[in-house]
């Protein structure tokens, strides 16, 4: 037996956030929380999902697992407000989500939990760390987009610098030490990665204070950041695009 009712906006970040990488998910419901663990199909990016119950208005439950469609609920997320409720449901053996958004109503068909395997998430130690809010954020990869599909980060000295090229044109995003949260490296350092990946985050991190970004030379980028005062933590990684990659 589930029954969930959590706002909108909650549901709306949930989703939003794991649209970046997949279309379908594992809702790994516990006593006391959410988990929801996934990968892309090709094994580029990862992400991990922690909620707290508390972030949800209504939590009656016994442990289970649902596994669905994103789209199907994220559209049914579009017709309401942020200050909105939905509820869900499901009857054991039903194999069917129920959904209600005041007037709205919808059954929808689940996946079956056992064909969706959770990734088994890296033990990264990135030596380059940076902080900043989500606001610098969606402004390094607005920037980073009008130069190509690729972003570079690199580290030196007092300096964090992001730069996006193709054979027409050449972007850079510099932050002084003096401007960000946090800036710490053992070594200069620089790693390129896929924009495609992260560019869909732009809709849930603009009210992130602290988005903490870790990588290397060549090296995974890590993305840590919560909502609800921590209640909502995620983790995301992204591979790296290697010098001589295709």
């Amino acid at each position: 037996m589930l029954n969930v009712t959590a706002r909108l906006d909650l549901m709306s970040k949930i989703l939003d956030t794991l649209k970046a990488v997949v279309e379908d998910a594992k809702f790994i419901f516990k006593e006391n929380s959410l988990h929801i663990r996934a990968v892309d199909h090709s094994h580029v990016a990862m992400i991990q999902i922690d909620i707290d119950s508390a972030a949800f208005d209504t939590w009656e439950l016994d442990p289970s697992e649902v596994a669905f469609e994103l789209d199907v609920i994220r559209n049914m997320i579009g017709i309401g407000s942020h200050d909105e409720m939905l509820n869900l449901k499901t009857d054991a053996g039903s194999g069917m989500l129920h959904a209600n958004l005041g007037n709205v109503e919808g059954a929808i068909r689940t996946i079956d939990p056992s064909q969706i395997n959770p990734p088994s998430l890296p033990p990264l130690d990135p030596k380059c760390m940076v902080h900043l809010s989500g606001k610098d954020f969606i402004r390094i990869l607005r920037a980073a987009s009008l130069g190509g599909d690729m972003m570079t980060l690199s580290i030196k000295e007092n300096e964090f610098k992001v730069t996006a090229t193709d054979p027409n044109k050449d972007i850079q995003v510099f932050f002084d030490k003096d401007d960000l949260q946090l800036l710490e490296f053992d070594k200069p350092a620089h790693s390129q990665y896929s924009l495609s990946y992260l560019i869909p985050l732009n809709k849930v991190i603009g009210d992130v204070d602290t988005m903490k970004i870790g990588f290397g030379e060549n090296y995974p980028l890590s993305l840590n950041f919560s909502f609800y005062n921590g209640a909502f933590e995620v983790q995301y990684f992204l591979a790296p695009r290697v010098e001589g990659d295709i």
